[in-house]
């Protein structure tokens, strides 16, 4: 079987490369794997070595920046979506060609739409997608929360996209995303389409904590600092929460742990008490000695893997609603929420405050994960998700699966419950207890 991907699934250092990396592990236990990939810039080939013994074999074609841009401007003027464009690499093209012809797999595995287009010439296969999670959301997300003329070109790009999906969705055999909630999306603006859920796991092994003692007042956030959803969520905290905490806490400090911080990011440093460290060569020091991890994220889809990573290590983590029903945990149980500024806050505040009510969480965080959510079980609870069904009948591409206003009037759904609601519910657990 071929694995195509957006970039070398290795190391597992990001959202991305992590997922691949470890589906490429299951995936080489009953089948033969051959890698055939983007690189992000040349610096990413360096990597491809640390597949060896994994894969059969890895094909990676670096992407060109400036050719990338030029794409991009090009599709403008098509119909075609700009983040495929972008990805367009005449040399992979050749390389599927031609690797086809010569090893003839019974299996395409692509990752994520934007290099399906790898795949599409070889509609006579039998092609499972992962959308991992509809990027048409994400930039229709980006979308209400940018300025013109940026907000015209991601709506655009999400109704391309969407589109997009849909044709995937009809022309592969399978399609797949990573959560439940992004399947009910997926169900909702792609009618008519099967989907089926395969989620991110975490590596316990790697991500244990040292037993560092823990920095009071410490928070952090981990993640690749250039990424729009990132940027968004360190940016909101800074300005909107950070105050509110140290309102009260006036000693709380902030470190945003992650590779090419934007000039957004790298400003952040100059607020006291934020430390903006750039690429580091491991993130799990920075999350053993913090007290909390604190990821307000408003624009990402999927499971954010830092959330997984931070509770592995016993890290109690605050994030979003829509985050943390993304992860299917359930509030308290190592992980809280809060959609405002003042709620968040009054998070922070009272988890730094009450050692009882943290270390509770520390411990819950760890176990929870414990309970299933490694990348094992969570591949093996999937059933033969690489089983190959005939190849479906190529279909006409027809009208859009969606209209542009179901789009637009996508709503946020109400909280499950406030904060103060689920700290009364943990004083009281914390009281029976004792």
């Amino acid at each position: 079987m071929f694995l195509l991907c957006q970039r070398v699934p290795y190391p597992p250092d990001r959202g991305d490369k992590i997922s691949t990396f470890h589906l490429l592990r299951h995936m080489t236990r009953t089948h033969e794997v051959h890698v055939l990939c983007l690189a992000d810039g040349v610096a990413d080939l360096g990597n491809v070595s640390g597949l060896d013994g994994l894969a059969a074999s890895v094909n990676a074609v670096p992407v060109s920046a400036w050719r990338s841009r030029w794409r991009a401007l090009r599709a403008l003027i098509s119909d075609r979506p700009l983040s495929v464009s972008m990805l367009d690499e005449p040399a992979l093209h050749a390389a599927m060609r031609e690797a086809v012809a010569r090893l003839q797999p019974d299996v395409l595995f692509v990752h994520s739409s934007t290099v399906a287009q790898y795949a599409e010439p070889f509609d006579g296969l039998t092609r499972i997608i992962h959308f991992a999670d509809l990027d048409s959301q994400k930039w229709l997300g980006l979308s209400r929360r940018t300025l013109p003329p940026m907000r015209w070109i991601y709506a655009l790009e999400a109704r391309r996209l969407l589109r997009y999906e849909g044709t995937l969705a009809r022309r592969f055999s399978r399609s797949f995303v990573c959560t439940e909630q992004e399947a009910e999306d997926f169900r909702r603006l792609l009618p008519g389409q099967t989907v089926g859920v395969l989620r991110n796991g975490i590596d316990l092994g790697f991500f244990r904590s040292n037993s560092t003692p823990r920095q009071p007042g410490a928070l952090v956030f981990t993640g690749v600092m250039s990424y729009l959803p990132n940027v968004d969520a360190m940016v909101w905290f800074c300005e909107a929460i950070l105050p509110l905490v140290r309102a009260d806490l006036p000693g709380v400090t902030l470190t945003i742990c992650g590779s090419a911080p934007s000039r957004k990011v790298r400003r952040l440093a100059r607020v006291p008490g934020v430390m903006v460290t750039g690429r580091v060569p491991d993130v799990r020091p920075y999350l053993d000695r913090a007290s909390l991890f604190v990821a307000p994220l408003r624009l990402g889809r999927g499971i954010p893997n830092k959330l997984l990573e931070a509770m592995a290590m016993g890290l109690p983590v605050i994030t979003t609603e829509a985050s943390m029903r993304a992860t299917g945990i359930a509030p308290g149980a190592g992980i809280v929420a809060a959609d405002t500024p003042a709620a968040f806050a009054a998070i922070v505040v009272a988890l730094l405050q009450d050692d009882a009510e943290r270390a509770r969480m520390e411990r819950a965080a760890r176990r929870v994960l414990e309970a299933g959510l490694d990348w094992d079980s969570v591949l093996a609870s999937s059933g033969d998700f690489l089983a190959s069904p005939q190849p479906p009948p190529r279909q006409p591409d027809g009208a859009p699966c969606a209209s542009c206003s179901t789009i637009a009037s996508r709503r946020a759904t109400a909280s499950r419950s406030t904060w103060r609601s689920w700290w009364r519910r943990s004083g009281a657990r914390a009281t029976r207890r004792s």
